[in-house]
This record gives C-alpha cells, structure tokens and sequence, in this order.
C-alpha cells in the first residue's frame, strides 16, 4: 500500500497495486463458489414440492361447494346438490370409498368432472388439486369404473301407467302417439385409434369417431347405449346388431308401444320411422306453414316428438366436452368413458330436474319427476324383419296419420 502524502484530502488515498487486486478477485471467487456449494447442499436437503400453491384438495373441493353456487357449476358441470347427492349415492354403496392417503370420494369426484365435464387438462387439474398427474389419472378411472357400475341401475327402460305425460299434454300428440316410449338415434363421438383402423372410423364427414347407438325416453333420459362400432357404419347396421346380439339385452318395446326412430331405420314392429321422400326436418319447409297432406302432417308431429333424442344428445356433449375431444385412451377405454357420461347424466336429470342446460335444451314442457318405474320386457331374439312385420307396422302408421289430418282439418 502507498500512501499519497502530497493529497490535500485529511485521509490519505488508498492506492491498490496488481497484485493486490488480484488476490482480492480470488476471494471474491472463492466466497461465491462456497456460497454456491452450500444452496445446493440445502437444496438436496430439502427438497420444495411441486404441487404446494394454494389449498389442497379436499379444502379446495369445500370451498367450491360451500361457495357461489355458480363456481361449481362452471368448474365441475353439476349443481351443489347434484354434486353432492352423487357422493353420497356412490359412497353408500361402496362404488367409491376415501383412500387411505386421505383422498375423498368428493375430490375424487371434483377430479373426474374437471376432466371429462369440464374438458381440463390432467396436468391442469393435478396443479388445481395440488396432486400429481399420476394420481389424477388414476382416480380419473376409478370414478369412470364406479359410474359404469352404476349405470346397471340408472341406463334402464322406462315404463309409466299409461300413456307418457308428455304426449298427453299436448292434443296435437294425443291420442295419435298414445304408444311412443321413446326415440332412436346414433351419435357420432370424437374417437382416438391407432392408425391402421383408422379410416374404418372416419365417418362421411371426414372425422373420427364412434358410432353410438341410443335410446332415451321422453324424459331425456338413456334407457339403452351400444358403443364401439366405427364411425363409417351406417345406423341401420349398428340397430340390427344391438337387436341380434343377446348380450346386449336390447329394450323392446312392449305390445302397442313402439320407438321412434329416422328414415334410415327399417319399418317393422316396434319401430316407427317417417314416411320416406316426404318432408321431415323444420328446416326442409323453409317458412312453409302450410302441409301437403297426411304424410307431410304426419312426418312433422314425428319429427316434433323425435328430437327428444336431439336435445338429449345436445346436452350430453354440451356437460362432458371430452366427447368432442377425446383423449388417447384405449379404445375400450373411450367407450366405458361414455357409458360413464350417460349415467351422470340419467343421475342428474333424476335429481335436478330444473339443471340449467335441461332447462336450455327443452322444447315442450317435460314430465315431473319422482313417478314409479317398472322394468320393460328385455329381448334378446332376432328382430323380426319379415315383410309381414313391416306391413303391420306400415299400417299402424296410416292409421295414425289418416286420423290425424282427419282431426285437423275437421273432417
């Protein structure tokens, strides 16, 4: 150090040399490669978990439900009252129970509606719940099994005393369709395959998918599904097979009851489709108020009636919006996945009849709930396709539109 005598400061200046200076470098390195070693020692020390932000699952599950109505309504598709008589029907009956690692039915639940209601990401859903995406999947298909369980006493035929209340509420439909239970469509699903089937389903337009045969009943609710045929076959091949199949334990329709079904369906007992090459959907008459005739009469009242299975497609895929973008599951996966849909979806419409988007689809006035139920004849046998079974439902069909224009134009 030299001292700078001739400086006119009262303390001298500090002047460093070279070497100085470069010992004070090395210090300087070795104090920060110590301080280095020593944050990586604490680092391995204690380890910072990943999913530590906010409350975690079971907290986060009853702040939704003890709050606005509207979060769970938006996070998880349900009602608070849907949501929770849910839980307590599949904890009552042992399809689901809390994990010993302290997992509730409850989040459990909130874990598979944010996936397959919501559309959320697993990744999304583990940070939500503070778990690992290993552990959402895996509880995914744990409420996904006990939905499918549960649909062996929900995805039933329905049968009222009588005539359904829906078609008696209306004189325009009664007495003429005293004998509809129901509708029958197929539905097209968003479906992930592996590459060499793919193009057996790829439907006529251009997309992936299953073809899903329904049934529902006037209430909007399934009452049979047949899942895992591809997207290019034609409805009329997947209807024969559900009636072929024994397994399948397809509803039919009792005596003097029948479904109604599209143009693409055949003509035979139980089973009412519109006159052919006549008018049929609203948007076939382009304003056109006036008919044709009875056929043309007869194909609107049907038309009226059948898009009950529409509505109840379009809230199905309007809930669970994994059904338009289903994930890379295992085919077999995709279809148990769906069945698992459509119970949650019979179980809502039973104990929330006024369920928002019931309430956004409805077209007519629908039937109160809480009426008994009996089981319907469940049949295994071949459907009868003779021409003789065609001519008998064929002539039902004219009786009913004759007498029905007869009425309306006060004949």
């Amino acid at each position: 150090m030299n001292v700078n005598r001739d400086s006119d400061d009262t303390f001298p200046n500090v002047c460093l040399t070279d070497s100085s200076e470069d010992d004070l470098a090395t210090e300087d390195l070795e104090t920060l490669a110590f301080l280095v070693r020593v944050g990586r020692e604490a680092q391995q020390q204690l380890r910072q978990p990943q999913h530590n932000i906010g409350l975690r699952g079971h907290q986060y599950i009853l702040e939704v439900l003890n709050g606005n109505p509207r979060n769970c309504r938006e996070l998880f598709r349900l009602e608070v009252d849907a949501f929770c008589a849910l839980c307590s029907l599949l904890r009552s009956n042992s399809f689901l129970k809390d994990t010993r690692k302290g997992l509730t039915v409850e989040e459990q639940i909130g874990m598979f509606t944010s996936v397959v209601a919501a559309g959320d990401e697993q990744r999304i859903v583990g940070q939500r719940f503070q778990h690992s995406t290993e552990i959402v999947n895996a509880h995914v298909r744990n409420v996904m099994k006990a939905l499918c369980r549960l649909g062996t006493h929900l995805i039933y035929p329905t049968h009222t005393s009588g005539v359904h209340p829906t078609i008696t509420a209306n004189p325009r439909n009664y007495p003429w369709f005293e004998g509809c239970i129901g509708a029958i469509d197929g539905t097209m699903i968003d479906a992930v395959v592996p590459a060499e089937v793919r193009e057996a389903y790829r439907n006529r337009h251009g997309k992936v998918a299953q073809n899903v045969l329904c049934v529902c009943d006037l209430d909007m609710k399934f009452t049979f599904l047949y899942t895992g045929w591809e997207g290019s076959s034609h409805d009329a091949r997947v209807f024969i097979d559900a009636l072929s199949q024994g397994r399948n334990a397809f509803p039919m329709p009792l005596d003097g009851h029948y479904y109604l079904v599209d143009s693409a369906y055949p003509c035979t007992r139980g089973f009412m489709p519109p006159y052919p090459r006549e008018r049929y959907h609203r948007s076939d008459r382009q304003g056109q108020r006036g008919f044709r005739g009875y056929k043309d009469y007869f194909n609107h009242r049907h038309s009226c009636i059948r898009n009950v299975i529409e509505r109840t497609f379009g809230v199905l895929k309007s809930r669970f919006r994994i059904l338009r973008l289903m994930p890379g599951y295992k085919v077999g996966r995709q279809g148990d996945l769906i069945i698992a849909c459509c119970t949650l979806h019979n179980f809502i419409r039973m104990t929330s009849p006024n369920d928002w988007l019931f309430e956004e689809w409805r077209d007519m006035e629908l039937s109160p709930s809480g009426r008994a139920y009996s089981d319907a004849a469940v049949s295994g046998n071949h459907p009868d396709m003779t021409v003789e079974s065609a001519r008998a439902m064929t002539a039902i069909r004219d009786d009913i539109a004759k007498r029905m224009w007869e009425a309306r134009s006060g004949h």
